[in-house]
């Protein structure tokens, strides 16, 4: 429920969403009519609204005045006893309300130490029961030094426009804000997949700055009409709740970009960082620029390889670089679809062809900006899942010149995973999740590396977490229930386990196999665990090699050396295969774990030679978290086997 309703004429849109930004950063929950869903009955809903709120602040102007709606609200508040109102120009309340007390707040424009503004702040906290901080404390809370590194929240900008099918060039708009602040400078910014899922109330800054643990956020509107836009935009500082900067911008959609660079640098400033020049992007066609948000807004941050959401972009993005060969985030995008649809198998072109087309994006992207880590990224996805080297060394690029990037720290973190640097793995998930915390792929990732690292209880527990916010993910489901079936949290995995039936085609038929997994080695039962290898070594006959996860499967089961004959009789050339398939399915650090019974005995070395970790490891020097509880001296058999 919100606590304050604000009352306004449509012409004073504007000045009601300043007010609006700025109660909720003060911590009072919102309700403005912007929030109305697309569908239901108007009326009774902004009556039901308008009767539940704690405070009601009316904006009286001329238009206000002769409205229909501001008078007829403005008595239910009066009867209420929840009025609270103010006047935006000369024009007077009109009876009953012109001999009640009410503020004239003239060209407000944000200042929230403005006497009026300060006489709005306390009334509506008197009426909310919420006290509100002095003037004198405000200054001194906006003076302190703040103890830790500024880490900012872009949130989505509210669309004015009366039209929904604008909010995504408004969020578009507000990205790319973001974008400029974070590649222009050193500051922390976080992702657009955690800041963007507050809006309307949820904008409130203690809401922000608790589930974000921002220091900073940046707010805002967009009106659009035509090829005229207008955004307005305010920098709060959380811990009090000060106003750092406001100010409002208007221009065409050709000087968009010039728009959003005015506003990032003002951040900056306000900040007292500095930004570097930022890269022209050359996009005149406003058409052009809408599909690029349209492309950008398909495509999650928390995607990956399978995520089918590329493959819809793909055209957009196509077209863009087609009008706009010089925007340089357009070919980094393109990049990346372009690398995940050909190593998902979905591509439709053969894959050399592809894999042109991924090098001609990535370096185009590189060249107009060499600041577009994500093409490293798409580069990377074209070597072989054996090439440890080439692999790490693409990812370290793309760290390199983007080192807040949490897609970029989550693939790092998943490497980590796949050569058994589980500690350092941990790291590059933790860090992703500070600049992205409601980023499913990077919190996951933090999740099954505590596993590795040994905190079984911290992983299940955390799994359950992540399931209940995400209950429709497929990642965040097949990995709780091996985890706690492979890890005796039997009560964990009976409780989600019948989610299985709302996933179809080819996540069913993963669940489908943890299933049989888990039913195997719950029962006791020797004939299922004899089925399941059975099972296992039909799929090598047949297509010669084995998931690496069904090897650990078997060890788990205590057929440790069942798995090693299995090893054997696969091949495992398709890790040196730039078009091979996944060696493990989504655990790509399976048969390395310290539950695990393969890496116990020197045989494991064998396996390890075969799919080409030993040499890596030999060469970097970066050994796998293993040799700490390896019952033999894993170092020594590596290099020995490595002389040999």
């Amino acid at each position: 429920m919100a606590d304050v309703f604000i009352s306004y004429a449509r012409e004073s849109a504007t000045a009601a969403q300043r007010m609006a930004m700025a109660l909720r950063s003060a911590g009072f929950p919102v309700w403005i009519d912007d929030q109305l869903p697309a569908h239901g009955e108007f009326p009774a809903m902004i009556e039901e609204k308008l009767r539940s709120a704690k405070a009601v602040l009316v904006l009286w102007s001329a238009d206000a005045v002769t409205s229909r709606w501001v008078p007829a609200e403005a008595d239910i508040a009066h009867k209420a006893g929840t009025l609270v109102q103010l006047t935006l120009d000369s024009a007077s309340p009109p009876l009953p309300f012109n001999r009640l007390q009410c503020v004239r707040l003239r060209d407000w424009d944000g200042d929230l130490t403005a006497p009026g503004w300060l006489k709005i702040a306390a009334g509506i906290a008197d009426l909310v029961g919420q006290p509100t901080s002095p003037p004198a404390a405000t200054a001194a809370a906006a003076a302190a030094p703040e103890a830790r590194e500024p880490l900012l929240a872009v949130l989505a900008f509210d669309n004015l426009s009366g039209d929904p099918e604008v909010a995504y060039f408004s969020d578009g708009v507000s990205e790319e804000i973001q974008q400029v602040v974070a590649q222009g400078s050193d500051l922390r910014v976080i992702a657009r997949s955690s800041s963007f899922q507050f809006r309307g109330a949820g904008k409130a800054v203690r809401n922000v700055a608790a589930e974000l643990k921002a220091t900073h956020l940046l707010d805002g509107s967009v009106r659009r009409s035509g090829a005229r836009v207008r955004i307005a935009a305010q920098l709060v500082e959380c811990a009090s709740g000060t106003t750092l900067w406001t100010n409002r911008f208007d221009g065409d959609l050709t000087d968009i970009f010039d728009l959003q660079e005015r506003i990032a640098a003002a951040v900056a400033q306000a900040l007292q960082i500095t930004l570097a020049p930022p890269m022209q992007t050359q996009v005149s066609d406003p058409a052009v620029f809408e599909d690029f948000l349209r492309a950008r807004s398909l495509i999650s941050e928390g995607g990956g390889l399978f995520d089918a959401a590329a493959e819809d972009a793909l055209p957009l993005l196509e077209e863009v670089v087609r009008a706009a060969p010089d925007h340089a985030a357009a070919w980094e995008l393109l990049a990346g679809c372009r690398a995940w649809t050909l190593r998902s198998g979905h591509r439709r072109a053969s894959y050399d062809e592809g894999r042109a087309g991924v090098i001609e994006a990535a370096e185009t992207a590189l060249r107009l900006d060499p600041k577009r880590g994500g093409a490293y990224g798409a580069l990377s996805l074209l070597e072989p899942w054996g090439a440890y080297a080439d692999r790490e060394r693409m990812l370290r690029k793309a760290l390199a010149v983007t080192p807040n990037d949490p897609r970029a720290l989550t693939e790092m973190s998943a490497f980590s995973w796949s050569v058994g640097r589980f500690r350092d793995a941990l790291a590059f998930a933790e860090r992703a999740c500070e600049l992205n915390p409601l980023m499913p792929a990077a919190r996951l990732q933090v999740a099954q590396m505590r596993t590795y690292v040994g905190d079984y209880e911290a992983s299940i527990r955390m799994h359950r977490e992540l399931y209940q916010r995400w209950p429709r993910n497929f990642a965040i489901l097949i990995s709780l229930l091996n985890f706690a079936c492979s890890l005796d949290f039997w009560d964990d995995y009976n409780e989600v386990v019948g989610e299985a039936a709302h996933f179809q085609g080819w996540q069913a038929s993963f669940l489908r196999a943890t299933m049989q997994y888990a039913e195997a080695l719950s029962s006791n039962d020797p004939q299922k665990r004899a089925d399941l290898l059975a099972r296992y070594t039909a799929i090598v006959e047949k297509s010669g090699t084995l998931p690496l996860n069904y090897l650990e499967a078997l060890s788990t089961l205590g057929m440790t050396d069942e798995a090693f004959g299995l090893a054997q009789k696969a091949s495992f050339a398709h890790m040196f295969d730039p078009d091979g398939p996944m060696p493990s399915g989504s655990f790509p650090g399976c048969i390395l774990g310290r539950w695990s019974g393969l890496n116990k005995s020197p045989r494991f070395i064998g396996l390890c030679d075969s799919l080409g970790l030993s040499s890596y490891w030999a060469k970097s020097g970066q050994w796998p978290d293993c040799v700490d509880w390896a019952p033999f001296d894993f170092k020594a058999e590596v290099r020995r086997r490595a002389a040999a």
